[in-house]
């Protein structure tokens, strides 16, 4: 079932006819943004999509038999991203396909834009300054460094610095774009290369410098996958989510991978931040997600 209401930024909920008819007591944007951001709940076209197989299981399985508030700041942002997808549809020069819906057994999906002429398969992504230094294969070191100038000048302070030389962070973006291309080429639109336009969500400011990143906008080339093995991956991930909800039985908890655990001081960060559903999980209530329910188990 889709979102029911919104999770404002005190941490109230509230349905979103009550939201949209004015009886929220703490408005926290226009009501036209507010619009904006429930319409961009709405996203169902017969299956489950290539982008929603790609999310943790249990969290899908969660999303869709669960009633569930959303960020409404979120739903801003999903809606600016899809908002610029239309203007670069409606700015396609001939010879481009664009925003092209895809199903087969399994998924549906569509792609943003593929260039016939040069069979180049496009993506637009909107990401932050850190997004796009990971998806550069930019990695985070922390150094010490002499402060020149203030209060402390003279004094050692720690410093995260970014340096190229790590693995590209592209699995997720590889998974779905190859699955594209396996879809195309079944309708016979030959795929010779994968390209994805990242654009900063933030101007490049200081802390996109920091991260090596100069510029607001990065062509970042996506490598081929089997799509015998990509086809198998799709298809594992639809099978386990119907028998879960065949049977009613809630999948076991996201992978510490899907749930972001990879920091000591802040560990399990998608459940804590970006997932909508983590009051209705088991794990969530009862580890150590980001700064909830701290001194419980972590793993």
């Amino acid at each position: 079932m889709p979102a029911i209401g919104f999770r404002c930024p005190n941490g109230d909920t509230v349905k979103f006819n009550e939201c949209l008819n004015g009886n929220c007591g703490h408005r926290c944007m226009a009501l036209p943004a507010l619009n904006a951001a429930e319409k961009s709940t709405h996203h169902w076209y017969g299956k489950f999509s290539v982008t929603t197989l790609l999310k943790p299981t249990r969290m899908v399985y969660l999303e869709h038999l669960r009633d569930y508030y959303v960020d409404p700041l979120g739903g801003i942002a999903a809606m600016i991203g899809t908002n610029s997808h239309k203007a670069f549809e409606d700015s396609s020069p001939d010879g481009w396909m664009t925003e092209h819906r895809m199903t087969d057994d399994i998924t549906s999906g569509a792609f943003d834009a593929y260039d016939i002429k040069n069979q180049v398969l496009w993506d637009f992504k909107f990401f932050r300054s850190a997004r796009i230094a990971r998806c550069l294969g930019m990695k985070p070191r922390w150094t010490k460094k002499v402060v020149t100038r203030g209060k402390y000048k003279g004094q050692e302070r720690w410093e995260q610095v970014w340096e190229p030389g790590g693995v590209r962070e592209v699995m997720d973006i590889a998974l779905q774009l190859n699955y594209y291309r396996y879809m195309m080429e079944n309708e016979g639109l030959p795929v010779k290369a994968i390209r994805v336009n990242m654009f900063l969500r933030s101007s490049v400011d200081a802390e996109a410098k920091k991260m090596g990143l100069d510029k607001p906008s990065y062509i970042v080339p996506i490598n081929f996958i089997s799509l015998k093995w990509v086809r198998l991956y799709f298809e594992t991930k639809n099978r386990m989510l119907q028998e879960a909800l065949e049977s009613d039985k809630c999948p076991p908890p996201c992978s510490s991978t899907e749930r972001w655990n990879s920091s000591k001081s802040f560990p399990n960060r998608r459940c804590a931040l970006w997932c909508s559903v983590n009051e209705q999980c088991d794990f969530y209530k009862t580890h150590w997600c980001g700064n909830h329910n701290k001194g419980m188990d972590t793993e």
